[in-house]
């Protein structure tokens, strides 16, 4: 299992060679590469009409290469109607940068980081390419973080609508089956987590893949099945527990959690996504 496309820096193919050459049967499923997913969720648009016709997909790291880069840097800084894509480009970045500006790539070239792109936690610096590597530095970004260079990049200051929902930021936890609360949760950029309870060893290692902000629960048997997990990574006491009714209400405070905001026990998904944009604007 992958993320992104398992054929994209992925190693798939080797792993498919391994697998073809032990007589293992498998499935390849093509997916939405990183290179081009991730952009889109930071309104970038990696082609453009009469803008950016070419799409190149690089691993940073190329750039340091001490045996010479298979990357021909030198090619991609002299064309102007380009977009560059950055696998792994956190701790190489201003070498990339470096080696492109010292092949004649226009300074001012628009360019962007993208940080833990998709998810809740996605965090976008965007600079003029001579200007990046600081301005990367200076937002602490870390891994993982796929760098975007080309003239579209100035398309997000119009086109960035993932971070611009209601509700982003915000890392939901619901007991499945999440149903329509979950969609329209989603809907206003809450990244939900659904999950069984009793909780699975596969739902909790989703659960402690990024921070949680809080778990919305619909009764006292939900609060009690997730008060255990309450002592896992991600979990701490900014949680809030959203309630809906007095008797989930009640259970979260006789367990100690901390942040309890109760709700009307019908409250509708739109009301209950209504209130978490209220309380955590």
């Amino acid at each position: 299992l992958k993320g992104g496309d398992p054929f994209v820096f992925g190693r798939g193919g080797e792993e498919a060679e391994e697998l073809a050459a032990a007589g293992i049967p498998f499935e390849i499923v093509p997916c939405v590469t990183a290179g081009v997913a991730v952009p889109a969720y930071a309104g970038i648009p990696v082609t453009h009409r009469r803008e950016a016709v070419r799409l190149t997909l690089v691993t940073a790291h190329e750039a340091a290469k001490s045996g010479g880069p298979q990357v021909r840097w030198e090619h991609l800084a002299a064309d102007p109607h380009g977009t560059i894509a950055g696998y792994m480009g956190v701790t190489q970045l201003e070498s990339v940068v470096r080696e492109l500006l010292a092949s004649g790539m226009d300074p001012n070239t628009p360019a962007a980081v993208v940080e833990r792109g998709t998810t809740s936690s996605q965090r976008v610096v965007r600079a003029a390419i001579a200007e990046l590597p600081r301005a990367a530095q200076q937002a602490r970004v870390r891994p993982p973080a796929l760098f975007i260079i080309g003239p579209t990049v100035r398309h997000a200051e119009q086109l960035e609508w993932f971070s611009r929902r209601p509700l982003f930021g915000e890392r939901l936890l619901v007991p499945a089956p999440a149903g329509p609360l979950g969609e329209a949760l989603e809907l206003a950029g809450a990244e939900v987590v659904e999950s069984p309870l009793p909780v699975t060893p596969a739902a909790r290692a989703v659960l402690a893949a990024l921070p949680l902000s809080g778990c919305v629960l619909r009764s006292a048997d939900e609060v009690e099945s997730l008060d255990e997990e309450r002592d896992g990574p991600r979990w701490d006491a900014g949680v809030a527990a959203w309630c809906l009714g007095a008797g989930a209400a009640q259970a979260a405070r006789r367990r100690g959690w901390r942040l309890v905001e109760e709700l009307p026990a019908q409250a509708s998904a739109a009301e209950v996504a209504g209130a978490i944009r209220r309380k955590h604007p």
